[in-house]
């Protein structure tokens, strides 16, 4: 559907609403049809039913337009990003020296790690006690 298409939408007077939603609040007590009331009006049936609940609930025939109001450019914060952890250098072991093996026994199973980095067991202490900095 092209611009030129495109329906726009109908605006009912507020004097209009309220006859037919009495009028659709006298013709449901008779017992009479209210999307006969609506048609003849040209109102889409279910925008008069609407107008009758918002009219039980509230007393109006519609609400009010909620009014836009242009406002400055939001305000930028200066924020700093900062890394979650120190980044350590990493640790090189000198040639020939032992494997350094750490072997952890848990509930879910066990783990063996062999020359691990200090990264690497910070890590691995921090989670084991619950995300707490060891």
């Amino acid at each position: 559907m092209s611009t030129k298409e495109r329906r726009s939408r109908k605006h009912y007077s507020p004097e209009l609403k309220l006859r037919l939603v009495k009028m659709a609040f006298e013709a449901s007590n008779e017992g009479s049809s209210v999307a006969a009331i609506a048609r003849e009006y040209g109102v889409n049936d279910n925008l008069l039913f609407k107008w009758m609940r918002i009219w039980q609930r509230e007393g109006l025939i519609s609400r009010p337009r909620r009014k836009y109001r242009k406002t400055a450019s939001p305000a930028l914060l200066p924020i700093q990003i900062t890394p979650l952890t120190p980044t350590l250098p990493p640790v090189t072991t000198p040639a020939g020296s032992q494997d350094i093996i750490c072997h952890a026994r848990l509930r879910q199973g066990e783990i063996t790690l062999h020359n691990p980095s200090v990264e690497l067991m910070s890590l691995m202490l921090r989670e084991m006690m619950g995300g707490e900095p060891p």
